[in-house]
């Protein structure tokens, strides 16, 4: 309460980034200093309507309860621009609000300026690759849910599956990765159908639901068993890392610039000691790679510099 009357005759920003599994919020005071923040689940959808989102707008009331908010800058790893356009301004009808998408590639742009990096590689749930070429674009990647993730949370979510289903078809023993995945300890042994079809639906509910966030949360798992030494998991992430390369590597291309820096931002950097070896390789088959700026919360690092700058 005494930190809250500090700043309640005072104005602040607001920066917000929204993805489909996580929605991170950080108040900052004028001079760019944070207050606080919170994170929350991810509002982030592959559709959009003319709806408010009742349960952020319950997230803003609380969180901004007593604080005078000037500007609100907001990335957005979604497609629902106007259901996020709505809430923020009925939540703060009163503030400058500015709202990008994530595939717009302004968070992307920013992060290279402040770096001098040629491409920015975001690498949460989903990936994309931002690349800006004197004053216009290139994006590669970032096509949309379930079709375009290669080397994101989600893809590795989704690889660990794979491989695990596929051990479990097999007659080796299983890994680590894939008792966790899978819920069982060995491979099937031949059984009656019935018998057979039971085990496997069993499986299926260890599982499921196959939706993008749970896909994605997987994620977690695969580094917890990479920590421990499971090859499979190794195996996973080292897909990852040549899949996050391909990625960078389309919008250099494009840009027809020599690749010495790259930015990679997003959960993926939580677990880059598994994949940056060979996503630095990869890229230097082709590219005298100098420097990969790795920053987990670099999407926080850019809407705060935009909010500073009142971009």
């Amino acid at each position: 309460n005494i930190k809250k009357e500090k700043y309640m005759n005072s104005q602040q920003f607001l920066t917000v980034d929204s993805g489909g599994s996580k929605t991170k919020i950080a108040l900052y005071n004028m001079d760019g200093n944070l207050i606080k923040t919170t994170t929350t689940q991810g509002f982030g959808k592959a559709v959009d309507s003319q709806e408010i989102i009742s349960d952020l707008l319950e997230v803003f009331s609380k969180f901004c309860d007593g604080y005078s908010i000037s500007t609100v800058i907001c990335n957005l790893g979604g497609k629902n621009k106007r259901e996020f356009e709505l809430t923020l301004q009925s939540s703060f009808p009163n503030a400058q609000i500015q709202l990008f998408r994530e595939s717009e590639g302004k968070i992307g742009t920013v992060l290279c300026e402040k770096y001098n990096a040629q491409v920015t590689l975001m690498a949460g749930t989903g990936s994309i690759a931002i690349a800006p070429i004197e004053n216009k674009i290139v994006i590669c990647g970032g096509w949309g849910a379930n079709i375009s993730d290669q080397g994101s949370g989600y893809q590795v979510g989704l690889d660990a599956i794979r491989l695990s289903l596929e051990q479990l078809d097999g007659v080796k023993p299983l890994s680590l990765l894939t008792k966790k995945i899978t819920g069982v300890d060995q491979p099937f042994l031949p059984a009656d159908a019935e018998k057979y079809c039971l085990l496997r639906d069993i499986v299926r509910q260890n599982i499921f639901p196959l939706d993008r966030a749970h896909i994605a949360s997987l994620a977690k798992v695969v580094c917890e068993c990479a920590t421990l030494g499971d090859k499979s998991a190794l195996n996973v992430y080292e897909k990852a890392g040549k899949d996050l390369a391909s990625t960078a590597l389309l919008a250099a291309e494009k840009t027809r610039k020599n690749l010495e820096r790259v930015v990679v931002t997003g959960g993926m950097v939580n677990a880059k000691q598994f994949w940056s070896t060979t996503f630095e390789k990869t890229i230097k088959e082709k590219y005298n790679l100098q420097e990969v700026i790795y920053i987990a919360d670099g999407i926080d690092v850019a809407i705060c510099e935009m909010a500073k700058n009142k971009i």
